[in-house]
């Protein structure tokens, strides 16, 4: 148990000192997480402690899953919540969806737990079925979970002062020219950085192409803004307008930044949820660089963060495939008595 512990506590600390924008770290932060709990309670229960140890695999299976569970209710609130204030477009039904999914989990264990009439023992196909249920709740459930974890801990990693270029990630814009709030935000965190860089000639870079419904492009838009809102200078601006996505963003910014300086340094701002997902792509295009949040409202934050969940799953496609296959050959050879 200890030598698994400190395996992965150090592997994850060697990957996060590496490159801490690695998409294995939130991985092996859970993991070091899981195992490091495992080990204290086993500490304890080698100590003769076995009131505390039992406390702790309480934690696990009982406490937990009750948290789980209120989770799932917490869920369909803010679900409706947000379909109150932001309209009831297809991404704000996320948290709604989510919480639905997990109280799901519950009523199929429920409904397994109950079998009195030992159907999943006799009926081949709902027991796969069940398997199958279960199997994906586990690893999504624990890919969200270290999702989350991480992001968070992302957050509060120690930025340096020293950066060439920050990124401003632009947003929707109101009426198809004024910022938003959420673009608001994005620029105020940005000029707040400006102020406490240690580089005398480091540079504002509003990035963000035009929308087929706004007048202007978002990185006019917060051109505009700085100019009129801040006392950031004109020549500390530059303007880059062709992006449509968070990967274009930094790809034309960064092509940008390096045309004015050898090997430079970025530092990108969006809002809290989007900065680990965001960092990945930064790595994916080898800028040198770190991501800065700024606040989302409270609501909105189950949603969004839901929604970069997802497209770390799609990008990471491949890995969640191969966990099927493993699946599909484990049913396939437990079962062979059946199927073949």
């Amino acid at each position: 148990m200890y030598f698994i512990t400190g395996f992965f506590v150090l592997l994850f600390l060697i990957s996060f000192f590496r490159d801490n924008r690695s998409l294995w770290n939130p991985a092996l932060l859970l993991l070091s997480l899981l195992f490091s709990y495992l080990s204290i309670a086993n500490l304890f229960y080698e100590a003769g402690q076995e009131e505390v140890h039992m406390i702790f695999f309480a934690g696990i299976f009982l406490l937990l899953p009750f948290l789980v569970f209120l989770s799932g209710f917490f869920l369909i609130y803010n679900g409706f919540v947000l379909l109150r204030k932001e309209g009831k477009s297809k991404a704000n039904y996320l948290s709604l969806g989510l919480g639905c999914v997990i109280l799901f989990f519950f009523v199929i264990m429920a409904i397994r737990v109950s079998d009195t009439k030992g159907l999943f023992y006799t009926n081949h196909l709902v027991n796969i079925i069940f398997f199958f249920l279960i199997y994906s709740y586990l690893i999504f459930g624990f890919a969200f979970a270290g999702f989350l974890l991480y992001s968070i801990l992302y957050l509060f990693i120690p930025k340096k002062k020293h950066y060439d270029f920050i990124i401003i990630h632009g947003a929707g814009l109101l009426n198809g020219e004024k910022v938003t709030p959420l673009l608001k935000s994005r620029i105020d965190k940005a000029v707040e950085a400006y102020r406490q860089s240690l580089n005398p000639n480091v540079k504002i870079i509003a990035s963000g192409g035009q929308g087929g419904d706004e007048k202007i492009s978002e990185g006019q838009a917060i051109c505009n803004y700085l100019l009129e809102e801040t006392d950031v200078p004109r020549e500390a601006i530059l303007l880059e307008e062709d992006s449509t996505t968070t990967y274009e963003n930094l790809l034309f910014s960064k092509e940008m930044g390096e045309k004015l300086v050898a090997s430079p340094r970025f530092l990108f701002v969006t809002n809290d949820y989007h900065v680990f997902r965001t960092s990945t792509y930064a790595r994916r295009i080898g800028m040198k660089g770190d991501g800065l949040g700024c606040r989302t409202a409270a609501y909105y934050i189950p949603s969004a963060f839901i929604r970069e969940y997802i497209a770390l799953c799609v990008k990471m496609r491949w890995l969640f495939l191969a966990f099927y296959i493993l699946l599909i050959l484990a049913l396939i050879f437990s079962y062979r008595g059946v199927l073949w």
